[in-house]
C-alpha cells in the first residue's frame, strides 16, 4: 500500500483518483437540508450541480467496485490491489450515502 497521497493516486490510477476526489468534493460541498436552490452565479454549484452529481458519483463508485470484483476474480496476481480498490470504493460510497442522507430525506418533506 502506498505511503503518501501522491503514491495512492498513482496506485489507484487517474480515473479512480478523479472519482475519489469527486466523491470527496461532493462531501465538502453539500448544502444544508432545506437550502433553497439558486439558479445563477457560483451559488448554483452547491445548491444545484453538486446534489445532481452526487447520485451519479455514488453509482459509479458501486460500478467500479463491481468491476474491481470482476478483475479480482480474473487476475489472481493483483488480488491485493483490487481488494483495496473495492474497499476504497465501498467506503466512499457508504460515507457519501450517510453524509447526504439528511439532505435527500429533507427533499421528500
Amino acid at each position: 500500500m502506498p505511503n503518501s497521497l501522491k503514491q495512492l493516486l498513482q496506485w489507484l490510477g487517474p480515473l479512480r483518483g478523479l472519482l475519489a476526489l469527486g466523491a470527496l468534493a461532493t462531501l465538502v460541498l453539500r448544502p444544508a437540508p432545506h437550502t433553497a436552490a439558486v439558479y445563477k452565479g457560483w451559488e448554483m454549484v452547491p445548491t444545484v450541480l453538486v446534489p445532481t452529481l452526487t447520485p451519479m458519483i455514488f453509482m459509479v463508485l458501486l460500478l467500479d467496485a463491481i468491476m474491481g470484483a470482476v478483475l479480482l476474480a480474473s487476475r489472481p496476481r493483483e488480488r491485493r490491489h483490487y481488494r483495496a480498490v473495492i474497499a476504497i470504493d465501498l467506503t466512499l460510497a457508504a460515507v457519501l450515502a450517510l453524509w447526504w442522507w439528511p439532505f435527500f430525506a429533507a427533499l421528500g418533506r
